[in-house]
């Protein structure tokens, strides 16, 4: 029997599309967290991602979160972005090490309708899927990884 999947919208505004519809067009996935194997954690919305985790890792669901390069990075501004990727980054951290199997991936800019108005090089959201695919067939965990250009 395959996995199921639980794949919350990437920038989700009523719309699907970007890399959660890339993954739901290749997986088989369900409508709720409880009913899911695996949980693929791609929507941003502030700390909510953060909350995500928690509960899917309540659950003992294996969590894949999608968060940022950003996060590996210092600016100055105040990015608010940038904090909630790195909270998410630091609370996978602490659950991988206390057991869980999840994996935070740091993408870097891909082709979403989020960076639409960036014109510089990114990754397709095919490679992206790609990438979460190479994850979950590890033999073993992975806490982090990041992708980028």
């Amino acid at each position: 029997m395959p996995l199921k999947y639980y794949i919350t919208e990437y920038y989700s505004t009523g719309t699907r599309r970007g890399l959660g519809k890339e993954l739901k067009k290749h997986l088989p996935y369900v409508d709720t967290l409880e009913e899911c194997d695996v949980f693929i954690n791609c929507k941003y919305d502030a700390f909510s991602q953060v909350d995500l985790l928690y509960d899917a890792v309540d659950l003992g669901k294996r969590v894949i979160n999608i968060g940022s390069n950003v996060s590996n990075m210092s600016y100055d501004s105040r990015n608010k972005y940038q904090i909630h990727k790195a909270a998410l980054d630091k609370a996978n951290t602490q659950l991988f090490y206390a057991g869980h199997n999840v994996t935070n991936i740091k993408f870097g800019y891909f082709d979403s309708p989020v960076q639409e108005n960036n014109h510089g090089e990114k990754m397709s959201v095919q490679y992206c899927r790609d990438v979460i695919l190479w994850i979950l067939e590890q033999p073993h965990r992975i806490k982090s990884i990041t992708v980028s250009i």
